[in-house]
């Protein structure tokens, strides 16, 4: 068999050929998806760092947070909603008692928002100003989170009890 005999010129250009299609094979098995593996890599250390940033920041805040936390961790209750109410309308009575008045409560249901709950209660109060005024003032300074939606005062004819109020309030419960 003869052998094909190739001038110098055709042996360059077939070394080139073989160089050029040996390149282009390794770029695009091994050079290309190796590049994409590194960007993808690289925004996963990005994304990471940004986390272990937030997580270091977070823990650097750890006491601050800690003190807010315990500033409502009275509010947080893992009651039910029914035994809560019982106790605020204890609560209420102890009160108007305590000021020698005369009351009536209404509850409403309770609203429930995710793990908030509003206890709604409708309250009627008969007294003097000074004992509805202190009423009030006990009210609003319970160390639970009340809220006063509504407040009504007018006078009656009685000279025992010259003043009504009409309240609308509200104790809110936070739920673990």
């Amino acid at each position: 068999m003869a052998r094909l005999a190739l001038q110098a010129r055709e042996r360059k250009l077939v070394l080139a050929a073989s160089v050029i299609l040996i390149t282009w094979g390794m770029m695009t098995w091994l050079g290309f998806p190796l590049w994409d593996r590194f960007q993808t890599l690289q925004q996963q250390a990005t994304v990471s760092e940004k986390k272990l940033a937030r997580l270091r920041e977070l823990v650097a805040r750890k006491p601050l947070i800690e003190q807010q936390y315990r500033a409502y961790a009275g509010f947080w209750s893992e009651e039910s909603d029914e035994l809560i109410e019982g106790a605020f309308l204890d609560e209420l009575e102890g009160l108007a008692r305590s000021g020698q008045l005369q009351i009536s409560v209404k509850p409403r249901p309770a609203q429930r928002e995710g793990s908030v709950s509003r206890l709604g209660v409708e309250v009627e109060v008969d007294g003097t100003q000074a004992a509805l005024l202190g009423f009030l003032q006990q009210l609003l300074a319970s160390p639970s989170l009340i809220e006063l939606a509504r407040l009504r005062m007018s006078t009656t004819v009685s000279t025992d009890r010259p003043l009504k109020g009409s309240l609308l309030v509200s104790k809110v419960v936070f739920h673990h």
